[in-house]
């Protein structure tokens, strides 16, 4: 490590001294130094080989000829990238992450900008994060970390698979393949993990959910395993959900003929019945229209 540092202060010092060095081969120069330090120490001959070989590098730049032929240079020197070793994956494809490498044919691993390829890597749909190292003298290790799905997202007949910061993994899904929480609407994905804590929070209502609806990007709608749907209000939804979790404990309500219940209203529940609800309601009402007066009620 003390070679390495004294011939990149070396360097330096001749810089200062007025050797003709761009800007870019500096940047150059300074990635090449630090994969210098980056081999291990006691590698004996594979280590000599890779010393040579940067000083090769080293003295194209000094030179002032251009990336490429640096690239040629240290590639015809062995250390053209041969190995890609590749963990991490399980839904991205191996052909996924080679193509996002960006590997051309006969490329030095010397030349070859990790930070880019890593930038690439991790713009893929799977992929969270991602670790792109050099290990010389000629293969690439590539290490990444998958998103884990947390929803599906219903938009315009079309299931997505959302992670839990909403960002899209996957398009155009079996919804009978991912037995996960829907949400539906623009600007569901975005805020679908602080709506199901939301629901969460209220004893007694996760486990009867199905899904959450955004609607107009201000408010939700709460839909149950039932079929019911609670509309939420846009201003303190969790207290509404949490009244009315605590009139069904009392009365059942979320058991009966019902297909919405709307608690918009700061004042008042106001509930719809079902078909079937409302003719029973129906029937109800004209047997006790039918009674004589006087019979008991």
């Amino acid at each position: 490590m003390r070679r390495q540092t004294r011939g990149r202060e070396a360097w330096s010092g001749s810089a200062e001294a007025g050797l003709p060095i761009g800007r870019s081969r500096r940047g150059i120069l300074a990635r090449t130094m630090d994969e210098l330090e980056a081999v291990p120490r006691g590698t004996g001959t594979a280590g000599a080989i890779t010393f040579l070989g940067l000083t090769l590098a080293y003295g194209i730049i000094a030179g002032g000829h251009s990336a490429a032929v640096i690239d040629a240079a240290t590639a015809s020197s062995g250390f053209a990238i041969t190995a890609v070793k590749m963990s991490g994956q399980a839904e991205t494809s191996d052909s996924a992450l080679l193509a996002a490498l960006a590997i051309d044919p006969g490329v030095s691993l010397v030349a070859f900008d990790v930070s880019s390829a890593r930038e690439r890597v991790q713009a893929l749909p799977w992929i969270d994060t991602a670790t792109v190292q050099k290990l010389y003298p000629n293969t690439l290790a590539v290490k990444v970390s998958e998103r884990t799905p947390y929803a599906l997202w219903l938009n315009d007949h079309r299931f997505f698979l959302i992670d839990e910061t909403g960002r899209v993994i996957a398009e155009d899904v079996d919804p009978t393949a991912h037995p996960l929480p829907l949400v539906a609407g623009n600007g569901a994905p975005q805020l679908a993990r602080e709506a199901f804590d939301m629901v969460n929070a209220v004893p007694g209502l996760a486990g009867k959910l199905r899904g959450l609806v955004r609607i107009g990007e201000r408010r939700w709608d709460v839909v149950l395993k039932d079929g019911i749907v609670l509309r939420l209000p846009e201003q303190n939804p969790i207290e509404a959900l949490t009244g009315i979790a605590q009139l069904d404990a009392e009365s059942g309500l979320l058991s009966r003929d019902i297909d919405v219940v709307d608690l918009r209203l700061p004042d008042r529940v106001v509930v719809r019945l079902t078909g079937s609800g409302m003719e029973t309601r129906t029937e109800q009402l004209k047997k006790i229209k039918a009674k004589p007066k006087g019979a008991d009620t």
